[in-house]
């Protein structure tokens, strides 16, 4: 689950509102005075709002209608985390638009900050593998990206603050790159987009939507390289991804 420290502020604020009317109204009661007292709590959102603007609604709002060019722009320039202190290259993404699957993973690695590009290590040539086994590529039909934009220092999985100031930028592309599928590459990148906690074991193989978009959710190549055992499952789970999208597939390599 996505949860900010803007958003915990606000969430604080809106509760000591709230905490403040109810001491108000049970005060009233006492003096006899019930002119002002009220059955029902107000409304105190746009008091919060006032006070403490939703930065994120704010830069949904700001990108929308950017094309992918000009988001990648904002992408490259983004200074919003501490992200930006340790990164070499932002890692936007690359592949076939529009495509039939967006692959989703957690955030860049070494090789992908080095390079600028998603998936270039030893888990990207896997990965490029996986898609190969049902005759898609990042030339066709595929499309890649992350969570975060920025590498995490040691590999670490992205901080909700980090998640939360990049999270815009991914649904942005999500809507231009109009996929017909989602696939979610481990934990992070199923509760990020499904907004839900769960166990990776509980979710993968299952099929959601991230609004109007099937979504489905495996391991990260990462952990089936560290676990073998987890081969066969990914390998159900990209033909179930070959069926919905209607590829016939002429043998069963992995």
């Amino acid at each position: 689950m996505i949860d900010s420290s803007d958003e915990k502020q606000r969430t604080v604020l809106r509760e000591t509102l709230e905490t403040l009317w109810t001491i108000e109204q049970d005060f009233r009661r006492s003096l006899g005075d019930f002119s002002a007292v009220r059955a029902k709590a107000p409304d105190v959102s746009s008091v919060v709002d006032s006070i403490l603007p939703d930065t994120t609604k704010q830069r949904q709002n700001e990108l929308d209608g950017t094309s992918l060019a000009q988001l990648e722009k904002l992408v490259t320039a983004c200074r919003l985390c501490k992200l930006e202190k340790t990164r070499h290259l932002v890692v936007f993404g690359e592949g076939n638009i529009p495509a039939r699957v967006m692959v989703v993973g957690e955030g860049p690695g070494a090789d992908e900050d080095a390079a600028g590009r998603p998936f270039v290590g030893k888990a990207g040539q896997y990965l490029d593998r996986w898609l190969a086994s049902i005759q898609l590529s990042r030339t066709n039909g595929a499309y890649i990206a992350n969570i975060v934009k920025c590498r995490p220092p040691g590999n670490r999985d992205p901080e909700s603050d980090e998640i939360a100031h990049c999270l815009p930028y991914l649904e942005r592309q999500i809507e231009l790159i109009r996929p017909e599928t989602i696939l979610c590459l481990g934990r992070v990148s199923a509760h990020t987009l499904l907004n839900r906690e769960g166990t990776l074991q509980s979710m993968r193989g299952q099929w959601f939507r991230y609004r109007s978009v099937p979504l489905l959710v495996t391991y990260h190549p990462s952990a089936v390289l560290r676990n073998p055992s987890l081969r066969a499952p990914v390998w159900e789970d990209m033909q179930r991804l070959a069926a919905f999208l209607h590829i016939e597939l002429p043998h069963k390599a992995r």
